[in-house]
């Protein structure tokens, strides 16, 4: 499949990852659906280009997704691209002696994080894939995970969530290929975001700038670029394909 070729739904794509690749593949002829619960966000993006269809969605609620899907497929029924790149990032360890009243991780902040992370790719799939597979419209499901996804300290929900979304994507790649429907993870290492300085403290982040071969955080349009490859490439398959500048946790 060509760029050209491509209609896309995306979501998280009023900010980070999400944005830059929404402005990136609409100005090279992709058609671009872009999803965020952030209003405001999404009118901005719109601003920039107004060729990109924008939705108002909360990926965690499944009524929601149902619903914002159904109008994707009605105003265009050949979306062959879905970018899972909705998420979120809290750190927590298991238990902090220092935290009172209560010193375990938070089962509210657990909640949040699987919700997003996990429960909305879910959401999201089983409902694009049903309408793509009834359409018979072949195409790649992009799943976005995390170095984390091995296991980091302080991160129990955030790499839970990414560890099972390699793990359903994995699965997806083995029942759907028989659809001509590619399924795929792309697990970006630490970033130059403003999501990545926020989460970590900046001796934190220093530190794993000296652990990354290239001595580096990567760039956002370095996954992009990778999102580009997995869209074109269409015997890759079934893999995670990691931007982490040769970085292991």
């Amino acid at each position: 499949m060509t760029i050209s070729e491509a209609s896309l739904i995306i979501t998280g794509a009023g900010s980070g990852f999400g944005k830059s690749m929404a402005l990136y593949f609409s100005q090279l002829g992709a058609k671009v659906s872009a999803l965020d619960f952030n209003e405001d966000a999404l009118k901005l993006l719109k601003n920039e280009d107004s060729s990109i269809a924008t939705y108002i969605c909360d990926v965690s609620s499944n009524e929601d997704v149902e619903k914002v899907v159904d109008h994707i497929f009605e105003d265009s029924d050949n979306v062959n691209v879905l970018v899972n790149n909705a998420g979120i990032m809290k750190n927590a360890p298991l238990v902090n002696l220092l935290s009172r009243p209560d010193s375990r991780h938070s089962v509210d902040l657990w909640s949040q994080v699987i919700n997003v992370n996990q429960n909305g790719v879910f959401y999201m799939t089983r409902s694009v894939v049903n309408k793509m597979i009834r359409k018979r419209n072949k195409g790649v499901i992009i799943n976005l995970s995390s170095i984390a996804a091995k296991g980091n300290i302080g991160q129990t929900a955030y790499s839970a969530s990414k560890a099972a979304v390699e793990a359903m994507s994995k699965t997806w790649s083995k029942e759907l290929g028989s659809f001509g429907i590619r399924s795929v993870c792309i697990a970006p290492g630490f970033i130059n975001t403003i999501g990545t300085h926020d989460a970590l403290e900046e001796k934190m982040l220093s530190k794993w700038i000296q652990k990354t071969p290239l001595s580096r955080t990567g760039e956002v349009r370095e996954v992009v670029k990778a999102v580009h490859f997995v869209i074109e490439n269409d015997f890759y398959n079934g893999e995670t394909l990691h931007v982490n500048g040769g970085l292991v946790v």
